[in-house]
């Protein structure tokens, strides 16, 4: 009888780990590591928590859940490629990818890597986003990862740098296509996980009918070539019966929804300004080194980590949300300043005001708006009041710009012909516009109410 491992997910019911199959076996030990461990550590949505109460689920939590949407994907694919075409090092390889792809994200995610990049911009030091810290993580010799990587697979660890490898994005294939392209677990994890955790109505996806009519076909990545007529530049991927072109259309737009009413929140947003500001303000301070005026102790892992220009692996790890917020509430209790300022606000939840700029349907009071505090409020841009700008690009034109063949969705139609969904979705198609969100938050109310005057929202005499 095979010994099975269990868990049990609020999104996928029962999973499952078998640990006399190799993959199962590396991957129930690889989730017992401190790096994999540290994802308990980090939430998925970041502050999201403050506009969607039920939005605490970690980092962990989906890397399993990816894992486990990863072998349902793998399976479709070993389905319709024939035996001797399979590569079992590449299956491997992509299925222990998508256990361990999240392993470098930060605490608070998009705030603090917003913050490292105005910092290094500051000092000078060389910038490194989640996916280098991954990679990183996973090469690491010495490194619990590369251990059990070694242990189970040999090679000294070879499959390691295959994994960081794929992760970076240095391969495109089939198997790469199951962690990282337009249909992969982790947007097929992420969606729903986020969509139930959230309480939110949209997103929803028909993830049984989208994977009942998932195939595998070839692919030129030129949009204009035909693959069977350009059988040198081929990549395998997965493509979508054409009966299934609504659901397709609806996992899509269930991305452009949960972007703009959950990711992109106005209320999340403003709390991922403040806290970027909080971090900036406390690296400033903490790059002084002892002469630092900071309420935290001096060996404090996030003052550790802002000592360096450019800090290592092992003060990165030794980040996560809890040294985030004992931070945060150190300088409440006994920080003064600007520093103090961000954090109690951010610990009492103190929203900044914000004004939206619908740069979509632009009216006249938009103009106005704009140009008022991009003009006339220049000099408070960064300091009291900040723009918050960010594309809203779900799916991208790939006659316009270059696209990868992993990152487009692909029809099969009636005959056997591949065509992109664009040519036959319209509401897809509408997606190429740029949908970017604009909004500037304030900190000081008298900021706000003069931007207010300029509408006539608040009467001028007032």
């Amino acid at each position: 009888m095979p010994t099975l491992k269990r868990l049990r997910d609020p999104v996928h019911g029962l999973i499952t780990f078998d640990l006399d199959d190799e993959i199962d076996k590396a991957a129930w030990r690889l989730i017992d590591t401190p790096e994999f461990q540290r994802l308990r550590r980090v939430k998925q949505l970041g502050v999201s928590e403050f506009t969607f109460p039920g939005a605490t689920h970690t980092r962990l939590a989906h890397s399993i859940g990816v894992f486990h949407v990863a072998r349902q994907l793998m399976k479709v694919a070993e389905r319709y490629v024939p035996r001797e075409k399979q590569k079992h090092h590449r299956k491997r390889t992509a299925l222990i990818a998508a256990l361990i792809h999240d392993l470098g994200h930060g605490p608070f995610s998009h705030a603090f890597e917003n913050a490292e990049k105005a910092r290094m911009i500051e000092r000078g030091g060389i910038y490194k986003d989640h996916e280098d810290w991954t990679a990183e993580m996973i090469r690491k010799r010495g490194g619990d990862i590369r251990r059990v990587l070694t242990e189970e697979f040999g090679g000294d660890g070879a499959i390691a740098d295959d994994i960081a490898d794929l992760l970076i994005g240095k391969t495109q294939d089939l198997y790469s296509a199951v962690v990282s392209s337009s249909f992969d677990a982790d947007r097929l994890d992420y969606l729903r996980r986020d969509r139930m955790m959230t309480g939110s109505g949209a997103g929803a996806i028909d993830f049984d009918w989208l994977l009942d009519n998932l195939r595998v076909v070839d692919v030129s990545p030129d949009p204009d070539d035909d693959a069977e007529e350009n059988s040198s530049s081929v990549i395998q991927t997965f493509a979508f019966e054409e009966k299934a072109l609504q659901a397709v259309e609806g996992f899509i737009l269930a991305r452009f929804h949960l972007y703009s009413q959950v990711y992109l929140h106005r209320t999340t947003r403003g709390i991922e300004q403040m806290l970027t500001m909080f971090l900036l303000e406390f690296a400033r301070e903490a790059a002084k080194g002892s002469k630092a005026k900071l309420p935290v102790h001096k060996d404090h892992p996030l003052r550790v980590y802002y000592r360096d220009a450019t800090p290592n692996l092992n003060q990165y790890v030794a980040l996560d949300d809890a040294v985030v917020w004992s931070a945060l509430e150190i300088c409440v209790a006994y920080g003064d300043g600007t520093i103090r300022d961000f954090a109690d606000r951010i610990c009492s939840r103190r929203i900044l005001k914000v004004v939206p700029i619908d740069t979509v349907n632009q009216q006249p009071a938009d103009v106005a708006r704009r140009k008022f505090i991009e003009n006339d409020m220049k000099d408070e841009i960064g300091k009291t009041v900040f723009p918050d700008r960010a594309p809203l690009s779900i799916y991208k034109d790939p006659k316009r710009e270059s696209v990868s063949p992993l990152k487009r969705v692909y029809i099969r139609r009636e005959g056997g012909r591949i065509v992109d969904i664009t040519s036959l979705s319209k509401p897809i198609a509408a997606l190429f516009e740029s949908q970017d969100i604009l909004r500037f938050y304030f900190l000081n109310q008298k900021d706000f109410t003069r931007v207010q005057k300029i509408t006539g929202e608040i009467n001028a005499a007032t």
